[in-house]
């Protein structure tokens, strides 16, 4: 018996242990999410969603909006994936790249709008203003039809609460009715005037960025074949993009 319980004592330290260094080993290789580390040495918190021989497809986590974006592979040193993984990107890519159409090229740097939407959108490239024209019309879409909906809500409650309310000689079907008819159309028209608010601010500032791309002669409408590197899967193929 006592032998027994000797061994017994002297396994749980190795267990003990073994569950230690495990943990250890995960909390190294997990990541809440990927990291781009520039070649300045500054780190991007980001949710990866595409990697090609040119670029890196993203949303920036540590802004509030998390609008799509992306960063050319010429700026990266390497990228730290969530399952742990890590891509050396320095070694293989050749500084100094810079394409056709830069950041700032079209900008008056001695006279920036000191409005923050506007100065990102005269500082952006033709494709980082295509991907945001993209972003706000999608969302202005959302906020119309969204008014739309709230508001055909409150319409159709207002209409039941009456048509209850009026049948019948029941206090039920009047109480029933007179909720309907206020809380319904109550509920319905602030939902639609957020609605309606959000497609106002959105569908601006995608006119705006409309305006810059006619303001260079750059297409709103984008068509492009490029090939496509999945790190997750360790695949490539051929990506048929048209951005508008």
């Amino acid at each position: 018996m006592r032998a027994h319980t000797l061994r017994s004592t002297s396994f749980l330290p190795l267990m003990l242990l073994f569950a230690l260094v495990s943990m250890a080993a995960s909390a190294q290789t997990g990541r809440k999410n990927d990291v781009i580390i520039k070649r300045d040495s500054s780190r991007i918190h980001a949710l990866i969603t595409q990697m090609s021989y040119e670029k890196i497809n993203y949303r920036d986590l540590g802004k509030a909006d998390s609008a799509a974006t992306y960063i050319y592979l010429d700026q990266v040193a390497r990228v730290l994936l969530k399952n742990g993984k890590i891509i050396n990107v320095k070694d293989s890519i050749p500084p100094g790249r810079i394409p056709p159409d830069s950041v700032g090229q079209y900008a008056d740097l001695n006279n920036l709008p000191t409005d923050p939407f506007e100065k990102s959108v005269v500082m952006a490239n033709s494709d980082q203003l295509r991907d945001k024209y993209e972003y706000h019309h999608n969302r202005a879409i959302d906020g119309k039809q969204g008014a739309i909906v709230f508001t055909s809500v409150a319409v159709a409650t207002l209409v039941s609460g009456i048509i209850v309310a009026s049948t019948g000689d029941s206090p039920d079907n009047k109480t029933i009715g007179a909720s309907l008819a206020i809380a319904g159309p109550a509920v319905g028209v602030v939902f639609g005037l957020i609605g309606f608010k959000n497609y106002k601010i959105h569908s601006k500032k995608a006119e705006k960025v409309k305006n810059e791309l006619q303001r260079r002669n750059q297409p709103l409408t984008t068509f492009r074949i490029t090939p496509y590197v999945d790190p997750f899967n360790k695949s490539a193929r051929l990506g048929l993009r048209l951005s508008f």
